[in-house]
């Protein structure tokens, strides 16, 4: 009795106002019943009627702004990089494979309504799937889907296709409803695979149907063809109902929407219908008015029963409950009206005008005080640790008096700092905002900070653009090497499966002093550099540096330079071979002395490929400053080996192509002065030679190369057509003829022409007029 006493004084306001609203809705209540009671029976159809309409129409805006956005958003991504790969590239490795995964499951997992994604590609007739790892497509689940890609027209996307599945995945089976969007990859005519959107079809209805699932009103959507998409009955799903009378008569109706009603078996219905061309579907609510009145009839009847009683009662209490909650109301509002606080709420024209502007007064002055106290604290905070990074406080009693006035004690002897680099940060910086990489990072330091602080005491703060830094205090020889490099571990491999983002992690020494602190911290970010040698997400312990040797200059030298002499010569097989063994040679070389002879090797190699190109087609990508540029972007040797072979392989290009420009250039003088100097007869090979300005025997080659003959063949082959065009042409005798074409000996003329020939030159000039006599004798006798 005490408690429920206790309850009464203590939360009287909150009891008056509950009466209150019981004798608010009692009031309702009464004056709706007396609504209901005089026209029951019309205003409740006219509401089921307008309700109908409104639940259709609702289903209808769902839908379209669902299926319409979802459809959108997939068909955007359809063209992105991830997805286009699955489509065209010949070899996929292990990471291309997971890459196109992790993509097909992010994309499903980022929409509710989506139950799965396929990437059907049917050149290679591999199936990559939301569900599972890739498959052929002899041994993949969803043989419906490989069923709708062979129907699938060219060019032809965006098609609603319902269908029903019974299939397991690794033993665990799956079967329902869903709704497929085909989204083909094409080229002219040919289909080289398609993006299939499964939809859940029971979450499109929860979604479009949601409060239509009353006894009195059905409601269904239906594609073109008749078949149920949804139905508050879900065993009608993918039945098709295109024979019945109401949908015959909403197909012949020309309205895009509109409602009737009709009868059927002794039952009248009111339709209500919208068709949407975009979905090629038509959404129906259906009341059946012999169930609605019937219900009507009963409730009439007990609410006319209790109508009067309930009418008196909420008179009498009404006015003893308004009075009873106003008093202390209007009593805080006198207060506050002639309080100093009042001033500020006197904007407003009534009482409760005034009560809240004043509240919201005081909340904004709240609000501020706590955005400057916790703005004040944060940038407090982040130039303690600069000053503790820097050693810019030698003091350490007064460094500790810093740190503790922004709660930071360190309590134990011993520091080491971590420094965890977001790998690939350049493409972070083109995918994402500065706002989201932030956000990234505030993660990661989350991350690490609950990891480590489970081990020992520890902070972490945003040290660069693309670092986090982690500051730990721990007992001496607590925190052993293994231990730092099993955390390490752990925290790359948390923030690789939540953010999906790749860290290289590096440790500094451990030291046991305060003011040594920045040595840890600087130690840690030169260990950061070998990330260049030991590839992304990797983890450099603090003697990463110790066991590096330098290699002689005669050794980087010679590697140098065969590099270059297989690239002057275009073998581009012997430069990689060359290149990796360069690359293997300064891997285990001190980071500044690998810098500088991947340096020289640009500079090298620029020098070589203008001398092969020429400086003026080749400037703008071999320039010096350009190249050392680029050469800070690349995070791994792999990246910095594969960025200079596709620069060799350019200059060898450009080198081939201009020296095919220039070798047809060569051949065609040597050929236009081989056509105007044949008659001469001292015209030589050395002559012809002059005119290509080459070696012999590299012209002979080349000529050969060309034309595929000998200088010599062409010479002779050339002269004896002009000696076989001038014996058919001409009566000139043979012995004129040879010396006309160059033969300056009738004798020698002779037996070259009948060895070329076949026939010495009167029998081939017989020959050749008789054949001509013999067509023209034809000719005249048609």
């Amino acid at each position: 009795m005490k408690r429920i006493q206790a309850f009464l004084t203590n939360k009287n306001m909150l009891l008056r106002m509950i009466l209150s609203y019981l004798m608010v809705g009692l009031l309702v209540i009464v004056m709706l019943t007396f609504v209901i009671a005089s026209k029951v029976s019309g205003d409740l159809t006219e509401e089921i009627n307008r309700s109908a309409d409104t639940a259709i129409e609702q289903s209808y805006n769902t839908a379209s702004i669902v299926l319409s956005s979802t459809f959108d958003n997939f068909g955007s991504v359809f063209g992105s990089a991830d997805i286009q790969v699955g489509f065209y590239d010949e070899d996929f490795d292990t990471s291309t494979l997971g890459r196109i995964g992790n993509k097909l499951y992010a994309l499903s997992a980022s929409n509710p309504l989506v139950h799965s994604i396929y990437l059907l590609n049917s050149q290679r007739k591999l199936a990559f799937s939301s569900l599972s790892t890739v498959r052929d497509f002899d041994e993949f689940y969803d043989r419906g889907a490989l069923a709708l890609l062979e129907n699938l027209q060219p060019n032809r996307s965006g098609i609603f296709t319902p269908r029903h599945i019974h299939y397991a995945i690794d033993g665990k089976g799956d079967d329902r409803n869903l709704i497929s969007v085909v989204l083909p990859n094409a080229i002219g005519q040919a289909t080289n695979g398609a993006l299939v959107l499964n939809l859940d079809q029971r979450t499109l209805q929860s979604m479009v149907m949601n409060g239509s699932e009353s006894g009195l009103f059905q409601s269904m959507i239906l594609n073109k063809q008749g078949i149920v998409i949804t139905h508050t009955n879900a065993e009608k799903i993918n039945t098709n109902v295109a024979e019945q009378l109401f949908v015959r008569k909403i197909s012949a109706s020309a309205s895009p929407k509109g409602t009737f009603q009709f009868k059927e078996e002794g039952r009248t219905y009111r339709v209500t219908y919208m068709k949407s061309d975009s979905l090629g579907w038509t959404f129906i609510g259906m009341i059946d008015y012999e169930q609605l009145l019937g219900k009507v009839q009963e409730m009439k009847r007990f609410i006319l029963g209790v109508t009067g009683g309930m009418l008196v009662a909420v008179f009498l209490i009404g006015g003893f409950f308004t009075r009873w909650i106003y008093a202390p109301i209007h009593r805080l509002m006198t207060y506050v009206h002639h309080s100093p606080l009042g001033a500020k709420g006197r904007q407003g024209g009534s009482e409760l005008d005034l009560l809240g502007n004043t509240f919201h007064y005081l909340e904004n002055k709240i609000r501020d005080l706590q955005w400057h106290v916790t703005e004040y604290q944060s940038a407090k905070r982040s130039e303690v640790i600069r000053l503790l990074l820097t050693g810019a406080c030698s003091q350490e009693r007064e460094m500790r008096k810093k740190l503790a006035g922004v709660r930071i004690e360190f309590t134990d002897p011993c520091f080491a700092v971590a420094v965890l680099k977001l790998d690939h940060f350049r493409t972070l910086q083109e995918t994402y905002t500065q706002a989201d990489i932030d956000l990234f990072k505030y993660a990661v330091a989350n991350i690490a900070d609950e990891l480590a602080s489970s081990r020992v005491y520890c902070i972490c703060f945003d040290s660069g653009a693309d670092e986090v830094s982690l500051i730990a205090n721990f007992p001496e020889d607590a925190w052993r090497d293994q231990d730092i490099a099993a955390m390490s571990s752990n925290i790359q491999a948390k923030i690789s499966e939540f953010l999906r983002l790749s860290v290289t992690v590096a440790v500094g020494p451990n030291v046991s002093q305060l003011a040594e602190v920045k040595r840890s911290w600087a130690a840690a970010r030169n260990e950061l550099r070998y990330r260049l040698v030991y590839g992304t997400g990797s983890y450099l312990r603090p003697d990463v540096e110790e066991n590096r040797e330098s290699r002689s200059d005669h050794l980087m030298a010679s590697a140098e330079k065969l590099i270059l002499d297989q690239l002057k010569l275009g073998d581009l097989n012997k430069v990689r071979d060359a290149v990796e063994q360069y690359m293997g040679l300064i891997r285990s070389v001190p980071f500044d002395e690998l810098m500088l002879a991947l340096m020289q090797l640009l500079l090298s190699t620029a020098k070589a490929a203008k001398t092969m190109v020429g400086s003026d087609q080749f400037s703008s990508r071999m320039d010096i400053g350009t190249l050392m540029e680029q050469l800070g972007t690349w995070e791994t040797l792999e990246e910095i080996e594969g960025w200079y072979m596709r620069l060799c392989e350019q200059a060898v290009r450009l080198r081939d192509r201009q020296a095919q420009h220039k070798n047809k250039w060569i051949v065609d003088n040597i050929l236009a002065y081989l056509h105007a100097h044949y008659a001469d007869p001292g015209l030589t090979i050395d002559q012809l030679v002059e005119v290509g300005g080459l070696s012999l025997n590299y012209t002979r080659k080349l000529f050969k190369d060309m034309t595929g003959q000998t200088i010599t063949a062409y010479l002779s082959d050339y002269r004896f057509a002009k000696a076989q065009k001038l014996l058919v042409e001409t009566d000139l005798p043979a012995n004129r003829v040879g010396e006309l074409v160059g033969f300056d000996n009738a004798n020698y003329f002779y037996v070259s022409f009948k060895k070329h020939s076949g026939k010495s030159p009167d029998h081939y000039r017989k020959q050749h007029k008789f054949s001509a006599n013999e067509h023209e004798q034809a000719a005249s006798d048609v």
